[in-house]
């Protein structure tokens, strides 16, 4: 069953899968103490993605987990205007989950309990079974794959033969190879990464991005043209810089995040557009308010006065967030238009955090 396990893996796109015992990971709670002390803003953070050490809370019969490593190539970063950037990794996610899905069906197909991609610690298990180490920004490297790799798991109620693991007793820190680099930590656009190697989610750009909140602004600052993700840590890592010649192209791509056609799309037609974007990254980054959101950061980032017609549209639009963001973006860009837009929309906002937005940014275009 293994060896079939493994064959059709390879076949599936997957370089290598690993088998080891569904048994708690005795580190988990620690890994996760650590992070709530360090960034006690978000310490809820960590409770809400409901990751657990112990499989058997998913899955109480549960014999093996099957780790998987799904290679993919980075996008070239070059972007033409008007387009928002977005990391390769979540066009690669959907693909190995799919493969993972096809992977599970050899289990399922014996009678066998399957769970594709449960809520469990992947990278620390990866870690545990050999298929990787850390680096300081919190990834997992492969040795040939870098940290372009995206990992899959199964918890499964068959017993196959385990392979042996490292000590799960050790910190991030204690596992990471990096020695005295530090280009991932030096490069973070927002100081995200601690000397520790923690990351620090309140600060991390892709925490916020796609957020239900209004985001605030030295991180949409960062932001840049990004509309989801954000990899400038892997890029400087010379642990990836041979994976970086070879990058794939984005151009057929782009479309899926048209700046202009996503806020002129805004009253009317904003779901015909999620299409594209759901076949591309998957259905949880193609909600209409959040692509919205994140589009007017990326037009107030851009300084192109020509989005100002439609970011004055944006400024009227029923969520509150949209509209905090879409004055912020015109008071980026500036010029007479966007003064007047501004004015306009304070006489008739009534939403105090709005208000404030709109006040910042007429200070901004003073």
């Amino acid at each position: 069953m293994k060896e079939k396990i493994e064959q059709k893996a390879i076949e599936l796109g997957f370089h290598k899968v690993s088998f080891q015992a569904a048994v708690p990971l005795t580190s988990w709670d620690n890994d996760i103490k650590v992070r709530q002390s360090l960034d006690p803003s978000t310490a809820d953070y960590w409770e809400s993605r409901g990751l657990t050490r112990d499989s058997s809370t998913i899955m109480p019969e549960a014999k093996t987990i099957i780790v998987a490593v799904y290679p993919y190539q980075p996008f070239n970063q070059f972007i033409s205007q008007g387009q928002g950037r977005y990391s390769a990794h979540y066009q690669a996610y959907p693909k190995g989950r799919e493969a993972m899905k096809a992977l599970g069906t050899i289990l399922a197909d014996e009678g066998y309990e399957v769970v594709i991609d449960p809520p469990v610690p992947a990278k620390r298990l990866a870690y545990q079974s050999n298929l990787g180490e850390y680096g300081k920004n919190g990834l997992i490297y492969h040795p040939e794959f870098g940290s372009f790799i995206i990992l899959h798991t199964i918890i499964t109620n068959a017993k196959l033969e385990w392979e042996a693991l490292k000590c799960d007793t050790m910190d991030t820190v204690e596992m990471s190879d990096c020695g005295n680099c530090r280009r991932c930590i030096d490069i973070c656009p927002t100081q995200a990464i601690a000397d520790d190697g923690v990351i620090l989610i309140s600060k991390c750009l892709r925490f916020h991005m796609g957020s239900s909140d209004i985001i605030p602004i030295d991180i949409r600052e960062k932001i840049g043209n990004r509309m989801l993700g954000c990899e400038e840590c892997q890029l400087v890592c010379p642990k990836n810089s041979k994976l970086l010649h070879s990058k794939e192209s984005v151009e057929k791509c782009q479309e899926i995040y048209n700046i202009k056609a996503i806020l002129a799309s805004a009253k009317t037609g904003l779901k015909k557009l999620m299409n594209p974007i759901a076949q591309t990254v998957g259905n949880n980054y193609a909600r209409p308010q959040r692509v919205l959101s994140m589009a007017v950061i990326v037009a107030g980032n851009s300084g192109n006065q020509s989005y100002v017609p439609l970011l004055a549209q944006t400024l009227q639009y029923p969520n509150e967030v949209v509209r905090a963001h879409s004055a912020w973006a015109i008071g980026k860009i500036d010029g007479e238009k966007a003064k007047t837009a501004l004015i306009d929309a304070q006489s008739r906002e009534s939403n105090l955090a709005v208000r404030k937005e709109i006040k910042l940014a007429l200070e901004l275009d003073c």
